[in-house]
Order: structure tokens, then sequence, then C-alpha cells
């Protein structure tokens, strides 16, 4: 069959049957068109001709852009199931999924706040005029629910419930879960829901007005705003983040995933249990959610040799 062909049979495959997230799907054709141009380029077009050979020539072509361990694992998952997809289907004459090794995952600990790091980044952050207050909800709401910096872009007007609290949010797998507001949270909602109608600038009456067609799908619909009126993108929401870490002098490299973080390290120091977190993260599988219980035992280590008494003295005995 027609590489071509196979890749677009594929993709319906990943929306229709596998119903992956738009992320998720997008992720794979990006490593799939890298593997197909590869293909073109040694005038390979059909899949019935696709070997192990030539798949190790593509990842030498690989090692030449230094992908990090993350990306390479990604990228292996990505044409390993779709070898095997045209396994199945006799698209390709010789199975090679099989011989294909994943490279091993490198152990990494998550950057993320100390509490007191979390409340000096919330209370020293500019929460003054319409963007402000805009800003302190957001964070609140991150830090309070542990979502998904894409799940926070997509949030609508219609997924928060402040009368209990609460909000639906929709996240990988193309899942909605249950996610849940604290008083501060709450209270800046609130206040941001008040002047959230006047995120439209007038470069005519150079302010901030409310526009009729706040309302409209392509508007009103999302709960966080930019000065035009629509959804606050990803990017918007890390630069936010960013220059809240420098008004409260926090020298670390946080991104909004790092407040995810935050969010579970803090509950599991607080004695949460690692299913309800994981039940919280939207996590699939609780392998995923366990790195929190190393983070907090490093935490718990660092907290015996600073406060135990006898932690750091040297027994006579042991000369």
């Amino acid at each position: 069959m027609n590489i071509k062909e196979s890749l677009e049979l594929y993709y319906k495959h990943l929306k229709y049957e596998k119903n992956l997230a738009v992320n998720s799907i997008n992720a794979y054709q990006k490593d799939l068109v890298q593997f197909a141009d590869f293909l073109s380029k040694k005038q390979v077009d059909d899949t019935g001709l696709i070997n192990l050979d030539l798949f190790r020539e593509f990842l030498k072509f690989l090692d030449r852009h230094k992908y990090s361990n993350r990306t390479l694992i990604r990228k292996y998952s990505s044409y390993n199931n779709f070898f095997k997809f045209c396994e199945l289907n006799g698209y390709i004459k010789n199975h090679i999924s099989q011989f294909i090794l994943p490279p091993k995952k490198h152990a990494v600990l998550y950057s993320f706040l100390t509490e007191s790091e979390t409340i000096a980044l919330l209370e020293k952050m500019d929460s003054s005029g319409i963007a402000g207050m805009r800003n302190r909800a957001l964070l609140e709401f991150i830090y309070s629910t542990g979502a998904r910096v894409s799940e926070v872009e997509g949030l609508k007007l219609k997924d928060l419930d402040l009368k209990n609290d609460s909000a639906e949010v929709f996240g990988k797998g193309r899942k909605y879960r249950t996610v849940y507001l604290n008083r501060n949270a709450k209270e800046w909602l609130k206040r941001y829901l008040e002047i959230r109608t006047q995120f439209i600038y007038s470069k005519r009456n150079m302010s901030y007005q409310q526009p009729e067609t706040d309302f409209l799908p392509d508007r009103g619909g999302y709960l966080f705003l930019n000065r035009f009126g629509k959804k606050l993108n990803v990017r918007s929401i890390r630069n936010i983040l960013a220059k809240s870490l420098i008004q409260a002098n926090i020298g670390k490299k946080i991104s909004p995933h790092g407040l995810r973080h935050s969010f579970a390290t803090h509950l599991l120091q607080e004695g949460a249990g690692i299913r309800e977190i994981q039940e919280l993260l939207g996590h699939e599988n609780i392998v995923t959610t366990q790195i929190y219980t190393h983070l907090n035992i490093k935490k718990l280590k660092e907290d015996f040799n600073k406060f135990h008494p006898r932690a750091g003295i040297k027994s006579k005995d042991a000369d």
C-alpha cells in the first residue's frame, strides 16, 4: 500500500478507534511525517518495502538531531505503533515491530515549588487591574486543581461550577474529569467573572470595552480570555507564570506543569493517598503518579537530616 494512504488510515484509526486526544494525534503525525519524508528521499513509496535495515538507517538520521530521552521514547512509540498497525492489516511484509526496543527512560525529578514558594508566587503577583485579576484567578485555578495547561486553555464557562466548588476539564484520552476549587481559587474566579466581559481592547477609545459579541462561540465560550476576547493560549499562560515568578523573586524555572507537580506533591506531603492523587491528576496508570512518592521520600530525607537531633552526629563507637 502507498505510504501516504497507510498513514491516512492510521490517523483515522487513532482518532476513531483509539479515541486519542487531538494533541496526541498531532504528535504522532509530526513523528510519522518525519519518517515519511525520510522514506521519500530514499524513493520508498510503499509500506511493503519498509524493513528493519531501513528503519535502523532512519534511527541514525534521528541521532543527528540530539533529541531528548523523552522525545526519543515518544518517537519510538509513534513508529512502532504504526508498524504494528501495518503488520496487523498486511501492509508490511516483514514484521519489524518485535525487534524495535525503545530507549530506557531516564529518571527525572520534576521541578516544583515548596508550599511557602507557592504562597509567595500567588500573594506577590500583580493582581491589580482586569489583567491582574484574570492572572491571579488563572494561577489560583491551576494550583487548586492540578489541571494540565492544555485543559485550562480549553476550559469553557459552562464547565465551571462555583456552587459545588468544582469544574469539568477535558483532558487526555478525550475524557472529562472533575477537579476541585479551594477557597482562594473560588474567590478570585468570582472577582474575575465580574470583569471578564471587558476583555476586548478598543484602539479608538484606548480602553477595554464590553462587546456585544462577547458570548459568540469563538469568544465568550472560553473561561480565560485574552485582550481580544479569545481564549488565552498555552504560550500566554506560560508567560503569565514566568512574570509572576520574577515578581515573587523565585529563581526556579517552573512551567504551568510545574504548578501541577506542586499541587500533587503538596497533597502527598499533607497525607493524601496516591490513588486519590491519581484520580485528581487524571492519570490512567498509577505508575505515572508514583513519581510523587519519590519526590516525597527525598523531602523526608532532607527533613530528617535537617531536624533530627542526632542526624549529623557521628557515634564514638563508630571510630
